[in-house]
């Protein structure tokens, strides 16, 4: 009898734990920090303010913080102002009455959304600043060092170009809009190179305001007028497709050596397979929207009452050639959304 007592007895706490064990299944395990993680998403309001929903950057921003909130239970939403300034002034002046747990914000430029930023600082709403960053500190930043990436493409036509490497120093630069913050950082790079290497010869300097049309009209007169020309420095690969095609035109790819940079689309890989880009600096948006998520996931996890340090994340670039394209050097919105 006490035998068979022993076994019931054996059995129920045998059960016990077999239910123990399906509870703490149905409740998902804590490590000491998963649960809290979780529990500091669900049910937050994150939004976004692009520059416009339908530029190829903020969609890809935008997929990928939506993959995250439907993963984490956070709440997007996203204002998009569609290029208008002042209609982007407004929409974070009404951000900031609503009070959301964090805003992320495009900037156009370093001054048009400084001065909401500070107001929406001074509210007690958290900001988190991408791609560019306004004069205007706030929570948080991640984006690109606009410098170092004109600085790698400057160094690389030096490198090609330079008499004393068996160039003839002659280089032209495709500007985008002088007063833009990509261009003025990007150029003070490209002048300051050129200013330390005053072997090379800077034979053009003409902006084509980021329009490809325009760029192809500029660089078609450039190489006609320079045949010799060694190199060519430009900003961004959307603008720098006209250029690419003008060299082809003129059938001096090959010849002068294309250096640009941009947001690793798959079209820009097909450019640098194809020779019209000779060196690139990939400001890979698929890897960006990476470090904007976890930005949003260090912000959402502290207590709201909480004063914040700025802190920024700056993209680690990559240099790509026609030799080291990978099939996943360059990325697609869909591949965003999948988490690709």
């Amino acid at each position: 009898m006490r035998k068979l007592i022993n076994i019931i007895g054996g059995a129920a706490i045998a059960l016990g734990i077999g239910m123990t064990a399906v509870k703490a299944q149905d409740a998902g395990f804590d490590d000491g920090m998963s649960t809290k993680f979780y529990e500091s998403m669900k049910g937050k309001k994150v939004v976004f303010v692009p520059i416009s929903i339908g530029m190829d950057i903020a969609a890809g921003f935008a997929a990928g913080m939506q993959r995250m909130a439907d993963q984490y239970g956070f709440q997007l939403q996203i204002r998009d102002p569609n290029w208008n300034v002042d209609q982007g002034v407004q929409a974070i002046t009404q951000i900031i009455s609503e009070k959301p747990d964090l805003v992320v914000i495009q900037n156009v430029d370093m001054q048009a959304y400084a001065r909401v930023i500070k107001q929406a600082m001074e509210a007690g709403v958290r900001v988190l600043q991408v791609n560019v960053k306004a004069t205007s500190n706030s929570t948080a930043h991640v984006g690109i060092d606009w410098y170092k990436n004109a600085e790698t493409n400057a160094l690389k036509l030096v490198e090609k170009c330079s008499p004393k490497n068996g160039g003839n120093g002659k280089i032209a630069a495709l500007e985008g809009t002088p007063n833009n913050p990509t261009n003025f950082i990007g150029m003070k790079a490209f002048n300051d190179v050129m200013a330390a290497h005053p072997e090379m010869t800077v034979v053009s300097d003409q902006a084509a305001d980021w329009d490809a049309s325009k760029a192809h009209s500029v660089v078609s007169t450039v190489v006609r007028q320079s045949p010799d020309l060694c190199g060519y420095f430009g900003l961004w690969d959307g603008q720098d497709s006209g250029m690419a095609a003008a060299i082809r035109e003129a059938g001096l790819t090959g010849k002068v050596f294309v250096v640009s940079q941009g947001a690793g689309e798959k079209a820009a890989c097909e450019k640098i397979a194809d020779g019209s880009y000779d060196f690139y600096v990939s400001y890979n948006i698929r890897e960006l929207s990476k470090h904007i998520n976890d930005a949003i996931a260090v912000i959402l996890q502290r207590p709201a009452d909480e004063t914040l340090q700025p802190f920024a994340i700056y993209l680690t670039t990559q240099n790509l050639t026609k030799d080291t394209l990978t099939p996943s050097s360059c990325w697609t919105l869909d591949e965003i959304k999948r988490g690709y």
